[in-house]
């Protein structure tokens, strides 16, 4: 791994070419936390650890829920963000705990109803046994009876899909034009996201996002490795969050959802 990974410069760069990047709390958000609390049935109050929360958005839907929140991100542009996020939904309310942290060793305390990784933040680093202190960590931070539960890309759907978007002004950044295309590398099992802004007669190309797809029975095997045993995949529908469990669709579920428990 070089010395700065593209992870370290990424989302601070896209915050930067507009907040909504680094993740809107928007309806798209809203049915993730629904999904969330049914699938890790979060009791009232329940802590949650939000690991690679980004600007927020699940913390931040969750803490006005009723539920304790921890976000960690190792981007202080990004959490400073999720702080403002929450500051402008929630003027003088105590909210999430924001910190900025590397979530192979979260800087937090105590035990958890459930951690969360959302929007394929587990799959950013090159190495597997990097993924798995991950969720070493996130085991040794569950309370008893506590849920992980992880959003990822499906390897499946993106194998035989290239994507390329174009975004043209005011439909995300004001003033920009912006590119953005998916490309799936199978011999890495990764698929590499490319990021184009022009803007103001000037082309900037981001850092490449380059995040891991596993199959269904990778990821059972990592989550085991890390001391979960019960280990449930579930397929999203098309692109939508999926309303419940449901079964994997190899082809058009763009997501697998994991729920496992110790």
């Amino acid at each position: 791994m070089s010395a700065s990974p593209w992870w370290t410069s990424r989302f601070g760069a896209l915050a930067a070419v507009d907040p909504a990047f680094a993740g809107l709390v928007d309806a798209y958000a809203e049915a993730q936390v629904d999904l969330i609390e049914r699938l890790a049935e979060l009791p009232p109050g329940g802590r949650v650890l939000d690991l690679g929360c980004g600007g927020g958005r699940h913390g931040i839907l969750l803490q006005e829920r009723g539920h304790s929140v921890v976000g960690v991100d190792l981007s202080q542009e990004v959490i400073a963000l999720a702080q403002e996020n929450w500051d402008i939904r929630n003027p003088g309310v105590d909210g999430p705990h924001f910190v900025v942290g590397d979530m192979r060793a979260p800087p937090v305390e105590g035990s958890f109803s459930a951690v969360l990784l959302m929007d394929a933040s587990l799959g950013v680093f090159d190495d597997d046994a990097e993924h798995l202190r991950v969720l070493t960590a996130a085991a040794d931070r569950l309370e008893p009876g506590g849920a992980l539960v992880l959003e990822l890309l499906n390897p499946y759907f993106w194998a035989h899909r290239n994507l390329t978007q174009h975004f043209p002004p005011g439909s995300v950044a004001p003033n920009a034009d912006i590119l953005r295309s998916y490309r799936f590398d199978p011999l890495a099992g990764r698929v590499q996201d490319r990021i184009t802004v022009f803007e103001d007669g000037k082309r900037r190309v981001l850092p490449t996002q380059s995040l891991r797809c596993w199959t269904p029975p990778e990821i059972a095997g990592l989550s085991s490795a890390a001391g979960f045993s019960q280990v449930q995949i579930i397929g999203s529908d098309g692109w939508q969050v999926p309303s419940g469990p449901g079964r994997l669709d190899p082809e058009n579920s763009a997501m697998i959802w994991v729920l496992a428990r110790l």
